[in-house]
């Protein structure tokens, strides 16, 4: 018996590892140094071993059976004694002696606290975050290696979807999320990493911003601002578009005006004015005169290209802007102009003519010299009867 206890004590001596030996009357036979840390009284043999080790009360017949049958153990687990995390095991050591060990598990076990309550807190924090990001009203899309990893409910509501599962293999060109040729995400990424980008989804308009996660991990923000855009351009048009006829406003006009001249790409530009449109105004009243333009800016704007630039400058008189530098080419347009118009008939007051000043900007030319051309050449048509184009 001394030779075992010995070999138990070597065994045992790496301090993770404590016995107690106890006979079928649960009182304590032997036990190593290192036990008393357990301990909160001071043991010595004979006492029982349920004075010390509570947790042993009301399993007397599972401690029976283990020295009935050498194969049968008796385990309890984590049992905190003292500032100690142990494990009870009551094992078969004879047919009249029972070996308690004591096995220090409390690295073990705070280590588990520790991952369970980091475990705990991530899925807090991921709760916390996901619902955050739910709240969202941007689309969400979180991917990793091309492969959807997450995307929040708005994402998921946007394109029909009940769960992340149904995406989860699908590419940025399936879902339709540009009208650019992006075959997936982390070409969308290297397109939208920088800056946002308005890229078109459907018939809806987004702004796109990609974000890296980490290393692997990219961000994707998707801002729906069609509503946006649509009030956008209704301000626009109100800015921008003479309520009246529909044609563009002087200033607006003015400014694409400048931004040709700085192309330096040659143009031409048309000035028209309504002949003896004052006459009309006093004769028919203003209102008729109103109906006259509307349907003057309608026949000219259905005759004219998508690209050229149409612009009511004031009063009765008209400027277009037309990509076309050839002299020829640009007259024969407008004396076609002339001849429709002074063939049509306008209600109440039958027919009506136009004349046209005609100039083609050159190398250098200001925003004023322009103008004053095409002004010089209205003022000749005018001069040389009305109802003519002139070039200058």
């Amino acid at each position: 018996m001394k030779n075992i206890q010995i070999i138990l004590n070597a065994i045992l001596s790496q301090d993770v590892f404590e016995y107690i030996l106890i006979d079928k009357d649960h009182r304590i036979t032997n036990f190593s140094e290192g036990v008393e840390k357990y301990i909160a009284e001071a043991i010595q043999a004979g006492d029982d071993i349920r004075d010390h080790l509570p947790e042993m009360v009301g399993y007397e017949e599972k401690v029976r059976s283990v020295f009935e049958n050498k194969n049968n153990k008796y385990i309890l687990e984590t049992v905190q004694k003292n500032d100690y995390y142990i494990n009870i095991h009551v094992e078969h050591y004879s047919h009249d002696i029972a070996l308690i060990l004591l096995h220090n598990t409390t690295e073990i076990t705070l280590s588990k606290l520790e991952l369970l309550q980091y475990s705990n807190e991530n899925m807090l924090l991921y709760s916390t975050i996901k619902k955050i990001l739910d709240s969202q009203n941007n689309l969400l899309v979180v991917t990793s290696n091309n492969r959807i990893e997450y995307a929040n409910r708005k994402f998921l509501e946007y394109f029909g979807l009940e769960s992340v599962d149904e995406i989860k293999e699908r590419d940025a060109h399936n879902f339709g999320l540009t009208s650019l040729p992006i075959k997936d995400f982390d070409e969308l990424y290297e397109y939208t990493k920088d800056e946002e980008k308005q890229l078109t989804i459907g018939e809806d308009a987004f702004l796109v911003k990609a974000t890296m996660l980490e290393r692997t991990y990219k961000l994707f923000t998707f801002s729906n601002i069609t509503q946006l855009s649509n009030t956008n351009q209704l301000l626009e048009h109100k800015i921008n578009i003479d309520p009246l006829t529909g044609a563009y406003k002087k200033p607006y006009f003015d400014e694409k005006l400048r931004e040709e001249l700085k192309k330096g790409t040659p143009f031409s530009l048309v000035v028209m004015d309504l002949d003896n449109f004052k006459d009309i105004n006093d004769h028919y009243g203003h209102i008729v005169g109103d109906t006259i333009l509307q349907e003057f800016t309608q026949l000219i704007k259905s005759n004219l290209r998508k690209d050229d630039l149409f612009s009511r400058w004031g009063g009765e008189e008209f400027l277009v802007l037309i990509k076309c530098k050839e002299r020829d080419k640009i007259i024969q347009k407008i004396e076609k102009l002339r001849e429709m118009l002074e063939k049509h008939s306008f209600e109440t007051i039958g027919h009506i003519t136009a004349s046209f000043g005609i100039t083609i900007s050159r190398d250098g030319d200001s925003f004023e010299e322009l103008l004053k051309r095409a002004d010089d050449a209205l003022y000749l048509a005018k001069k040389s009867g009305k109802n003519r184009v002139v070039a200058n």
